[in-house]
């Protein structure tokens, strides 16, 4: 277990932008590596990907998925806490997918503000659309290699990200505070190829922090 720990450290490090955190703390949280939220009965239906420390296979981690809900982004996180008593670590988190009825209905400001202003998380964070009736689902997806599904994700859009070609978080924040230029967010759908959990479907537009037709 101790050279799990090790392996998760060690990543954990090369995946963050400042210093590594306290190892002291690595047993008492729970990390996260991927969001999805949905926007169900007037209320945040949160799923996360969630880093399982006590699984790994051919050097990847396994995950656990959580779902939990609340009002506000931050009262759906509590509540995960509130059932895992644990502390939830976002400073692995890489990408957070949204279903297409919170991006009409809530929009992006509501969880863009409480992301960036999080100390942990990035601010290359990757917000990406869901194509499906609950973003959710695509997380719940068997990956090839037995990756995080939201490792494979970021992998496959972190390329376009570093040339400019997809927006990250505190661009989309930047452009939803001063209203200049356009939001424009990867597209993705479910796969029903064996072992690909998902396929690139293309780019949808914002206006006003909410998704418009394509």
């Amino acid at each position: 277990m101790r050279r799990v720990f090790g392996l998760l450290l060690v990543s954990l490090c090369l995946l963050s932008l400042s210093a590594c955190f306290d190892y002291r703390g690595l047993e008492d949280q729970t990390i996260v590596s991927g969001i999805a939220v949905d926007w169900k009965d007037e209320a945040y239906t949160l799923t996360f990907e969630i880093v399982d420390v006590s699984s790994v296979e051919n050097g990847q981690f396994g995950s656990i998925l959580l779902t939990t809900t609340g009002e506000t982004f931050a009262e759906a996180l509590a509540d995960a806490v509130k059932k895992l008593q644990r502390e939830m670590y976002l400073g692995a988190l890489r990408v957070v997918l949204l279903g297409r009825t919170f991006a009409e209905e809530v929009g992006l400001m509501p969880l863009a503000a409480p992301l960036l202003y999080d100390k942990h998380v990035r601010n290359s964070l990757l917000i990406v659309i869901a194509d499906e009736e609950e973003a959710g689902v695509l997380l719940a997806q068997e990956e090839e290699g037995r990756r995080l599904v939201s490792t494979a994700l970021s992998e496959a859009l972190g390329r376009r990200s570093h040339r400019g070609q997809v927006m990250v978080l505190h661009e989309i924040y930047n452009a939803l505070v001063t209203g200049a230029g356009e939001i424009t967010l990867p597209l993705v759908a479910g796969s029903e190829a064996e072992g690909i959990p998902f396929v690139l479907d293309g780019f949808v537009r914002f206006q006003d922090g909410r998704l418009q037709e394509r």
